[in-house]
């Protein structure tokens, strides 16, 4: 007799919250989707709950806690015959996907910070296409291999160094486009001394991951290369967004022509003597 009363005990939903844990707006939400409705309602439409609603409820609340979504659980809810056992190998299938997805993440994450470590504020902008080639650097990896030979490729993407001697090449890089991304924005000219000190420095890292393959390619591979710098916009939009407005890149240009042609010069001086 007393278990019967039990069992048909109301509670208003203020108290089935404080019962459950699970706050009055969750169980509205709840109510709407079809998942739990209160087992009635007074003329003034006040929400009450029973035992029978706390199992119900102790059912959604697993079946959140086991990541299925609102629509999943409410399928559930409806089709209790459903082989749960064979939608639990699937649901632990699809989170070790999601476990997989959120390491990757938090890889990317992880080397980012790494490179602006000392960098100081970055724009926005530019950080998520960095993150975005962090993202897809296999694909531009596969898509590179298909215009050019596979040592050039290797060399851009540093294959011969270990991670540590990778990342602190890669963030010196980094650090040195921003530095002349600053130089730009405080208009500072391309010729200026510190500005093409700067530019020198890329352009000697650039020469150092390259020049030691460079004398190995064949003539094909040479022309190859040469047929590839000629063509307009021949890089993929998608995998090799622009991390730098127009401007920018022509200051760029800019900067790596003169440093070009002092080299041209200093080194004609040099051949001379």
């Amino acid at each position: 007799m007393e278990q019967n009363m039990k069992s048909n005990h109301k509670y208003g939903i203020g108290a089935f919250a404080k019962l459950t844990g699970v706050t009055e707006r969750a169980l509205r939400y709840y109510d709407r989707k079809g998942l739990l409705a209160p087992s009635s309602r007074n003329e003034h439409g006040h929400r009450f709950y029973t035992e029978h609603d706390l199992l119900q409820l102790q059912k959604i609340l697993t079946l959140k806690y086991l990541d299925f979504s609102l629509e999943e659980i409410r399928s559930y809810l409806e089709k209790p015959e459903v082989d749960l056992q064979h939608s639990l190998a699937a649901q632990y299938e699809m989170l070790l996907q999601k476990q997989r997805q959120l390491e990757r993440v938090m890889e990317t994450i992880s080397r980012m910070k790494k490179l602006l470590d000392g960098a100081g504020k970055v724009d926005s902008n530019l950080l998520l296409v960095f993150i975005h080639s962090i993202q897809h650097e296999e694909l531009q990896q596969e898509w590179l291999s298909q215009q050019m030979p596979a040592s050039v490729v290797e060399a851009i993407f540093m294959k011969g160094m270990s991670k540590e001697a990778r990342l602190e090449q890669e963030k010196a890089m980094i650090a040195i486009l921003l530095q002349l991304k600053e130089f730009y924005q405080q208009g500072k000219e391309p010729t200026e001394p510190v500005v093409m000190e700067k530019g020198a420095e890329l352009v000697s890292m650039l020469e150092g991951l390259l020049a030691p393959i460079m004398g190995e390619l064949t003539e094909q591979e040479r022309a190859q290369l040469e047929e590839l710098g000629e063509r307009e916009g021949m890089m993929d939009p998608f995998l090799f967004p622009n991390a730098f407005t127009q401007d920018e890149e022509l200051y760029f240009a800019k900067v790596f022509e003169h440093i070009e042609a002092l080299k041209s010069i200093t080194g004609g001086e040099r051949s001379e003597g």
